[in-house]
């Protein structure tokens, strides 16, 4: 099933936005600023606000496969909790840094992707998978080691954050993929 590997494309697609913002933005501080800080007047609102858009499209896609693919309850309803959090990433786009909603679509779209991949991963070791593991354990701790994080150290900056966020999605959907091009 070829539409599993859409979870890859939406990741490489969002990083590839930020990159090219990155590369067009030379202010860009990556300890001191945020990525959505290039979705405003200044930056390359369009390419980044897009780019998200785009993304969360494959990243719809690929909740969608997951869904397709799964044969268990657990896995449909991780697929419909992924399928949220597309709906939270295209919304960072709709609202960039700066409006009022865009702190709660942006905080939501970590959490969403989290409980998502914990859910699915919880339901691949269920069926006797070990990539479950790797797809569950760091989705479900990474809420709690952010908060641990912002308590005892402090992120140096929101890209910081984010880049961590990015890490355990981009690990999850890579465990997650493998297992299902497996079966």
């Amino acid at each position: 099933m070829k539409l599993i590997y859409t979870g890859i494309l939406a990741l490489t697609w969002a990083l590839a936005v930020i990159g090219v913002c990155w590369y067009l933005n030379p202010w860009f501080v990556f300890w001191e600023d945020a990525f959505s800080d290039f979705g405003v007047k200044g930056a390359c609102p369009w390419l980044y606000n897009w780019g998200l858009i785009t993304s969360a499209l494959w990243f719809s896609l690929y909740s969608l496969a997951v869904y397709r693919a799964s044969s268990s309850k657990g896995e449909a309803f991780a697929s419909g909790l992924l399928f949220t959090a597309s709906i939270f990433l295209a919304l960072i786009g709709v609202f960039p840094g700066g409006t009022r909603p865009h702190v709660f679509v942006s905080t939501w779209f970590f959490l969403q992707a989290f409980m998502g991949f914990t859910a699915l991963g919880i339901a691949i070791y269920r069926k006797g998978s070990r990539l479950g593991l790797l797809t569950a354990i760091p989705s479900a701790l990474a809420p709690l080691v952010a908060i641990g994080v912002e308590l005892t150290l402090k992120w140096p900056s929101a890209a910081v954050a984010e880049s961590a966020g990015i890490l355990i999605i981009g690990l999850s959907i890579l465990s997650a993929t493998l297992y299902y091009r497996s079966v």
